[in-house]
């Protein structure tokens, strides 16, 4: 019966925008969403759907910052990260779905001007310059994944399209080196990860990474091998070193925590 529910809610709410506030400390600025990428925004608030969103932005993001939103897809990190870095700082937001990249410009062209600059790039990240298939799931526009990733159990597909890829080195071309990045890309973070070696070895910014499970021990690899410390953040947003990449890990070059500069990390500690 949930279920059920569930699919009908998507299915008479999906087609409709509509604007809803970010939390108080982000301005309450206004931003377009829709259930079709994500049920659990028609909760009130964002708590349900992107609590960990605002407690990275509020954590690891600094005024003046550069941050990098690497699948954005309606842009809650995007503008939450545009209002905490301010007029100094930049926000550059990469989306592979038209449809999302739009939505995103419609609340840009609303929103205010205190906040850092936003760029709004459409295209995917992958390990090289290409063209891909991009899967769009029924059960939610958030699991739009690159169809060669394997493993991703996204459900009946809604659609394709075709994508260009680029690499996170290739945007470095064009883009401010960032002091912060989110990656979010259904399973592809492989992909994102071997066409960053530039990114992650000379420029080291603190990032945000989903993961999915059976590409933990790569990037756990990947990242400790390149002296960066893991970290779980708990429920009030505290620091948990891991040993191995978990879904969503917090990952920050050494060097950014004197503290830790020997031996491993382990405990949990305030941010």
């Amino acid at each position: 019966m949930k279920k059920l529910l569930v699919r009908l809610a998507r299915e008479i709410t999906g087609p409709f925008l509509y604007r809803k506030k970010l939390p108080g400390e982000f301005g309450n600025e206004r931003i377009f969403v829709t259930s079709r990428s994500d049920i659990r925004l028609l909760a009130p608030g964002f708590e349900r759907a992107a609590a960990d969103l605002f407690q990275v932005v509020r954590h690891y993001v600094a005024p003046g910052d550069t941050v990098w939103d690497i699948g954005s897809n309606l842009g809650i990190l995007t503008f939450s990260a545009a209002i905490r870095v301010g007029p100094s700082g930049r926000v550059y937001s990469l989306e592979a779905d038209p449809r999302y990249a739009d939505i995103q410009s419609r609340t840009l062209r609303g929103f205010t001007r205190n906040s850092g600059r936003v760029s709004i790039l459409c295209a995917a990240v992958a390990g090289q310059a290409g063209v891909l298939d991009l899967v769009i799931p029924r059960k939610g526009h958030a699991r739009n994944h690159l169809r060669i990733v394997s493993g991703n159990s996204a459900g009946e597909p809604e659609m394709t399209k075709q994508v260009v890829t680029l690499t996170l080195d290739w945007l470095l071309d064009y883009w401010n080196p960032p002091q912060f990045v989110k990656i979010d890309v259904e399973g592809a973070e492989l992909l994102a990860t071997e066409g960053g070696d530039r990114l992650f070895s000379e420029i080291r910014p603190s990032c945000y990474i989903e993961c999915a499970p059976e590409n933990s021990g790569w990037m756990t690899r990947y990242f400790t091998q390149r002296d960066y410390l893991l970290y779980a953040l708990d429920a009030a947003g505290h620091e948990v070193a891991i040993r191995q990449f978990a879904f969503n890990t917090v990952v920050i070059p050494r060097e950014k925590r004197p503290e830790c500069a020997t031996g491993e990390v382990t405990g949990t500690r305030p941010v």
